[in-house]
């Protein structure tokens, strides 16, 4: 739901033209000081006791010239590195108390810092945060030692993305930003220039453009925000205003006629694309109706095509191994039309045809007033959702609009006020004004086709095939697309309903437990939280480990292939048109020792989820059509999957770290011949064929009355048999060696070397040791991250996993990763070792246990404050499977408040004892250029 809601605030941000901010959002303290900094304080009830700060700025790597390339991100790390008063660093400050949700992000138009989640019962670190924020508007000190400490840090971050998605990207700049500054601007610069530019040119950046007239204040919290407005003004109207400031300029892509093509290839690229891109001016003239009306068409528009797509697919009809559209943002300015297309081998131009097939009907006929009405309403019914958490998902809406009020003049409303708008533009929307906003973009100008590959001998398309398929398209005779078609209401099943012999009261969870005739447990448990939604879930033990071993190819592709034929009589097209707008969502899972199902929807559809349910369990539907093609393209993606270095590595590693037998050996392209089309329903049935074995678990805003009726009516209905209930195999396939260490070298571009450290021990660790485990692993990612990164300059970051599990056996792992260049990988493994080896003998400064604690107890607060289904539902899972109640924090709050730096070093020593040891280095060998590519 957040996801949803940003989403629509950031297409705002990026695709209309400015206007005036609108007054009179409550709680809201907003204005422009002197110097020309703008500034929002909101008070918000999101979360209590807390306050954020982030700093806006107008300002990205577009706006840098050549010899600038890349000094935008740089200043961005500068500002944690060291500013007026804090010279030696924003960070060690911040995480010394407790702070640890900080970052900044740099793009090409926009530049953002953030301060969140802090405490504003400490006022004194709160007053501090802002001094923060200000010290990073005009005061980073960008001393030489700094700026030379930083260079290694952020070549190592561009060594750490340097892959074959950078290269492409990289590659085809110059023909989809039509050769402008913006096909020259990375963002993160060159490994050349990082090196060697002068002090000064990172300076007179800085004060060319950090400077109040670019600059814009959040403050979001749990504040009085006359008071924090009060200080905002007071603190950041003593920037000097800056005089003869330079302009920020915006960049222009400008059209073109005819339609620019490129080929690029890399060895590494996993596979075959031909990719289409039209570029579109931003409109100008709506108001702000309107312009919420044409991001609503662009999701329509989008979600239109993913359907039309999936009707091929459902019908086993594609010629492509995946294609997909997308009408979003491009750059600042302009949005962007785009179609991805990867075709089987020899088969581009067929592929390509098929989709832009597709595109030409949209052109020529447009949509039918089914296919909007459908997608309007499943919009409307998430917009009624998030209604029902506005106040919970408050804190990012207020920090996007106000970013996008400040970086484009979009207006901004409370939340519901913007829902209603929102609902609004909508519900005006018709087929009508669909069709014609497609007409009023769709052209032949600033055109651009990228194809991409890796195989410089395949016949991939030319310019000139690209358009006679284009053409050969535009003179078809094609018919409009049909999907009016009477759509079943529901299902008819008549089914024998059973009944609740037993009801067992869970006080502890305000919960009940009911046991069915037919055997099945069912847990219930009423959410209000669930704001007129419920989730449902079952599971029974047995999963991949019981099943055979010539069985297990077929398993596979009946995991693929569950629901893609449909369900009951209703094949798969038809089933997705009867819960189209439904929001209906069911998934199968088969893990290693479990299987099961899980959906969720609004209460007004529960009915027609628990008839989902029954019918996953008793009425599959598997076709042989479906079958045979999911097999050619299994069979296809392994056959022509392009393995990178670091591919071949890891399988390696696994042959080295994993033990073989019948039912985990490489079989190869062997592996698809034994899948067995009439050995899936069997298998099926097999898994899920006894009501008995499973657990149910209904959790959310649904009543108790309705749950047991549909309770009896369908769960009741399944059918059980005798005899003793399934268990799962335990299989533990790691190799008994104690030390396994490899240095690979492989072939791939970059002066790159990978390290990879894993130690496991199977010791059995108390809740108190697995906590501090835990704990030990934040201190020593802490260290790393102060000694490989800010000392050394060797590394972008050193990641540290701590990973305590029982089931299915027991094992604690320490996972440590890290890329650097080939020639430090010994010397920062020996930091890596030597940092281990002390934190067994040395005791930790209380300094690095305290912050850690401090944010251990905050995330658990916090967790304590968003309650909802999806907790109740892993409440009632844990305790259906092992008996345990996850409720009760006292134990964890006792834990908590008794561990010391002791602790710490006694748990380390226990680990570190008798630990099996995994060490992987990967080192490439000499530079070799992979990527070509041709207009």
């Amino acid at each position: 739901m957040r996801g949803l809601f940003i989403t629509f605030i950031v297409f705002f941000v990026a695709a209309f033209t400015p206007l005036i901010a609108q007054e009179g959002m409550e709680g809201l303290r907003h204005g422009k000081l002197e110097n020309g900094m703008t500034y929002y304080v909101k008070h918000s009830k999101a979360e209590p006791g807390r306050v954020s700060f982030y700093l806006v700025q107008n300002v990205g790597s577009i706006l840098e010239e050549d010899h600038e390339n890349g000094l935008a991100h740089f200043l961005e790390h500068m500002a944690f590195n060291g500013t007026t008063h804090f010279p030696e660093g924003v960070m060690p400050y911040l995480r010394g108390k407790g702070i640890f949700t900080f970052n900044a992000r740099t793009g090409v138009n926009q530049t953002v810092y953030n301060i969140e989640d802090v405490p504003t019962v400490n006022r004194g670190l709160v007053d501090t945060c802002m001094f923060i924020v200000k010290d990073w508007c005009s005061e980073i000190l960008l001393k030489d030692k700094d700026i030379d400490d930083e260079r290694g840090v952020i070549i190592e971050e561009w060594r750490s993305h340097y892959n074959v998605g950078r290269r492409l990207q990289e590659g085809s700049a110059p023909v989809v930003y039509n050769h402008t500054k913006y096909a020259r601007r990375n963002v993160i610069g060159s490994v050349e220039l990082l090196k060697s530019f002068p002090y000064d040119v990172l300076r007179e950046f800085y004060h060319k453009w950090y400077r109040p007239d670019l600059q814009c204040v959040i403050v979001v919290g749990d504040v009085d925000e006359v008071e924090y407005e009060k200080q905002v003004r007071e603190l950041f109207g003593q920037i000097p205003a800056r005089e003869n400031p330079r302009e920020r300029y915006e960049v222009e892509v400008p059209d073109r006629a005819d339609m620019d093509y490129m080929l690029i290839l890399d060895e590494e690229n996993p596979s075959k694309m031909i990719s289409y891109h039209q570029r579109v001016h931003r409109v100008t003239d709506l108001d702000e109706v309107g312009r919420k009306s044409y991001s609503f068409k662009a999701r329509i528009f989008n979600a239109i095509w993913g359907q039309r797509l999936s009707r091929i697919v459902n019908a086993n009809r594609e010629k492509f191994l995946s294609a997909s559209a997308e009408f979003g943002t491009f750059v600042r300015n302009y949005n962007g039309f785009s179609i991805d297309v990867v075709p089987y081998k020899n088969q581009d131009a067929e592929a390509f045809e098929q989709v832009w097939s597709v595109w030409e009907e949209i052109c020529r006929f447009g949509f039918t007033d089914s296919e909007v009405e459908r997608v309007q309403e499943s919009i409307f019914q998430e917009l009624q959702k998030m209604e029902s958490a506005v106040e919970k998902e408050s804190n990012p809406y207020y920090v996007n609009v106000f970013q996008a009020n400040f970086l484009s003049g979009t207006p901004f409303h409370d939340q519901k006020e913007e829902l209603d708008l929102l609902k609004e533009a909508l519900l005006e929307i018709t087929t009508e004004d669909m069709n014609a906003w497609v007409r009023s973009w769709a052209s032949d100008t600033s055109r651009v086709v990228v194809v991409s590959g890796n195989d410089k001998d395949y016949k991939y398309l030319t310019k000139e095939q690209v358009l006679d398929i284009m053409a050969k398209v535009g003179e078809k005779d094609l018919t409009p697309e049909v999907v009016e078609h009477e759509i079943p209401a529901g299902f008819d099943l008549g089914l024998q309903a059973g009944t609740i012999k037993k009801v067992k009261k869970l006080d502890r969870f305000k919960a009940e437990e009911w046991t069915l005739s037919n055997g099945a447990r069912v847990f219930y448990k009423y959410v209000e939280e669930g704001h007129g939604f419920f989730s449902m879930a079952c599971s029974s033990h047995g999963g991949r480990s019981v099943v055979a071993t010539e069985d297990l190819p077929t398993l596979t592709a009946m995991q693929a292939l569950t629901m893609k034929s449909g369900l009951y009589k209703y094949d798969l097209n038809t089933l997705k048109e009867l819960v189209q707008g439904k929001q209906v969502r069911l998934n199968m899972m088969i893990g290693d020792y479990t299987e099961g199902f899980g959906g969720s929807t609004k209460v007004d559809n529960a009915e027609l989820l628990f008839q989902l349910f029954y019918l996953m369990f008793e009425q599959p539907r598997f076709e042989k059509q479906a079958f045979d093609k999911y097999v050619e393209r299994a069979r296809y993606m392994y056959e022509n999957r392009r393995q990178t270095p670091q591919d071949l590595v890891q399988d390696s590693i696994r042959k080295l770290t994993v033990r073989e037998d019948e039912r985990n050996r490489d079989l190869g392209g062997a592996y698809f011949d034994k899948m067995n089309f009439e050995r899936l329903e069997p298998l099926y049935r097999e898994r899920f064929s006894n009501a008995k074995e499973f657990v149910f678990c209904i959790v959310g805003d649904i009543g108790r009355d309705e749950a047991v009726r549909l309770t009896s009516e369908y769960i009741g209905a399944l059918p059980s048999r005798k005899g003793k209930v399934e268990k799962y195999i335990i299989r533990n396939y790691d190799v008994d060696v104690d030390t396994l260490a490899r240095e690979f070298k492989v072939q791939m571009p970059g002066d790159k070397g990978m390290v990879n450290i894993a130690l496991e021990n199977d010791a059995k660790f108390s809740d108190k040791e697995q906590l501090a485990l835990n704990i030990w692993g934040q201190m020593l990612r802490n260290r790393f991250f102060s000694i490989v990164r800010e000392q050394e300059g060797a590394t972008y970051g050193v990641n540290v996993d701590v990973n305590s599990m029982t089931f299915p056996y027991r094992k604690a792992t320490l996972m440590i990763g890290f890329d650097t260049q080939r020639d430090k990988v010994e010397s920062m493994k020996e930091i890596i070792f030597s940092e281990l080896e002390k934190s067994k003998n040395e005791f930790f400064v209380e300094s690095e246990l305290t912050p850690i604690l401090i944010s251990i107890k905050r995330g658990q607060a916090q967790a304590d404050e968003n309650i909802g289904v999806d907790y109740w539902m892993s409440v009632l899972n844990n305790y259906a499977e092992y008996g345990t109640d996850i409720t009760d924090h006292k134990i964890f709050n006792k834990t908590i408040e008794s561990i010391t730096v002791e602790d710490i070093r006694n748990v380390a020593r226990k680990f570190l004892k008798n630990v099996k040891l995994r060490d992987w280095v990967i080192k490439s060998e000499e530079v070799n250029p992979l990527s070509d590519w041709e207009n």
